[in-house]
């Protein structure tokens, strides 16, 4: 019974080849100091994120609003408004949940 795979006595594809030290090196040598640290947040995190703190309280200003009886306009700009206030403390959110470290004060 053959099969496709090579023999156990075939050397062709081990990891002393070129190609694959060369791989396994590159694989080696990179900086460390990039990797994140262990549970820190991914970027796909602060986005789902900011969906979350700036996105889903203005549409639910404006849902609240039209269901009020507000016309169109101006529920649409109270949703407006409601993103834009979320927007300026999307930052602070970041740095309470340590995802963002704080800025240093300079001494004068």
């Amino acid at each position: 019974m053959e099969t496709d795979r090579p023999a156990a006595s075939d050397t062709s594809n081990t990891l002393d080849t070129p190609a694959a030290s060369d791989t396994e090196a590159a694989r080696s040598s990179a900086p460390a100091g990039l990797a994140r640290p262990k549970g820190s947040a991914g970027i796909g995190s602060i986005f789902t994120l900011a969906f979350l703190v700036i996105l889903v309280p203005g549409v639910a200003a404006y849902a609240v609003a039209r269901v009020a009886g507000l016309a169109i306009g101006p529920a649409g700009l109270l949703g407006l408004l409601v993103m834009f206030i979320c927007l300026g403390l999307y930052p602070s959110v970041l740095q309470r949940l340590g995802w963002v470290r704080r800025r240093t004060r300079r001494p004068r």
